[in-house]
């Protein structure tokens, strides 16, 4: 009995349908529209505030990311101090392992700074750039041509492309 009152109401249809469907033929045109134009709107701000909040919690995420954006490179940098530390330590040790230490930690500090596409250009022999060089002074240029650079204070330093530090040099004179 139960099966043929289901298959009854699928037939016919939900009554809930119907009884929207019977409704919807007895309203005006201008009715149907204030209806269709208020679930416009309920959807509209809705959809508003979902969009709003997406704008909030992605600012959020924004902020946070710009917040601890070198975390990971100042990890890095940390197993370099604690080997400088560790250097430290043993200060007293003979010259020859000091220095061995000391380069180790130098070149572990490079290849930090190299995994991050932080860089430095030597500058010795090359000719004087003065958009990654700094003249600190000019000496005479004994064998060198004027413009190159003869010695180096301080190395340029490259982010990526970008030039983040300008090396400082000495240029031989004319």
């Amino acid at each position: 009995m139960e099966d043929k009152a289901e298959l009854n109401q699928v037939v016919n249809g939900d009554g809930q349908a119907q009884e929207q469907a019977q409704e919807q033929a007895q309203q005006t045109p201008e009715e149907l529209m204030a209806k269709e134009l208020a679930e416009s709107k309920d959807r509209y701000i809705r959809l508003l505030a979902d969009f709003e909040n997406f704008k909030r919690r992605a600012l959020k995420e924004q902020s946070e990311l710009l917040k601890y954006q070198g975390e990971r490179l100042v990890v890095d940098l940390l197993e370099v101090l604690d080997n400088l530390e560790l250097a430290l330590a043993y200060s007293s040790a003979e010259y020859d392992k000091l220095k061995a230490g000391l380069e180790m930690v130098h070149k572990m500090f490079v290849e930090r700074l190299s995994r991050w596409e932080i860089r430095g250009e030597g500058a010795m022999g090359k000719e004087f750039d003065p958009h990654k060089h700094a003249a600190i002074s000019r000496v005479p240029g004994n064998s060198a041509a004027p413009g190159t650079i003869v010695g180096e204070l301080k190395k340029a330093y490259f982010y990526k492309d970008k030039l983040i530090r300008v090396g400082e040099v000495v240029v031989a004179a004319e």
